[in-house]
């Protein structure tokens, strides 16, 4: 109950948006999985490395930590994790691939939906908490599996969000000798 209220209304909710570096909290993020490094390969392909996306850095840390997780949980023995990143006009891409054991056809519509999971373990909570916020931050997310090869996700944001930071253009005019009060009300 306790990860469906979370991803409902997420204790992150309150946190501001700021300009960030997708590629430097990926890189940090596959620090955490070190331990897996023996048997999982990581193969990095980033470009435009200096792009910034505006969000609220750790709920986007939070969906990411959880999109690694998965891939990491889905490769049973040895395999590759592809982690791409790259921008393409006004959008900025990351792409997670693995060649783990992939999502049956006929499930991979359930993704991000409450409760479901094709864990034995799994609360059906984490790619809900990845959909959710992408999507609260404007971007898209798209899937892609075959069973016996792997799964892709990949996740696209705007460049320019400002509305969704709270920026507003105002039209507001001065007038010579107006206090700073009678300004702005």
């Amino acid at each position: 109950m306790q990860d469906l209220l979370q991803v409902s209304k997420p204790d992150l909710e309150d946190e501001s948006y700021v300009a960030i570096n997708l590629c430097s909290e990926l890189e940090s993020l596959l620090y955490l999985f070190q331990d897996q490094i023996y048997r999982v390969e990581i193969v990095k392909k980033f470009r435009n490395r200096d792009e910034i996306i505006y969000g609220k850095r750790n709920q986007l840390k939070k969906a990411f930590f959880n999109l690694l997780k998965n891939a990491f949980e889905a490769i049973p023995n040895e395999g590759i994790i592809t982690i791409e990143h790259y921008r393409e006009g006004d959008f900025i891409y990351a792409i997670i691939s693995d060649t783990g054991v992939g999502v049956p056809k006929e499930k991979l519509e359930l993704l991000g939906t409450p409760f479901f999971t094709t864990k034995d373990e799994g609360t059906g909570m984490g790619l809900t908490q990845v959909f959710s916020t992408i999507y609260q931050h404007g971007g898209t997310i798209d899937v892609k599996s075959r069973e016996g090869t792997g799964t892709t996700f990949t996740i696209q944001f705007q460049t320019k969000i400002t509305e969704q930071i709270g920026a507003v253009d105002l039209d507001l005019q001065y007038v010579k000798g107006q206090s700073f009060k009678e300004y702005f009300c």
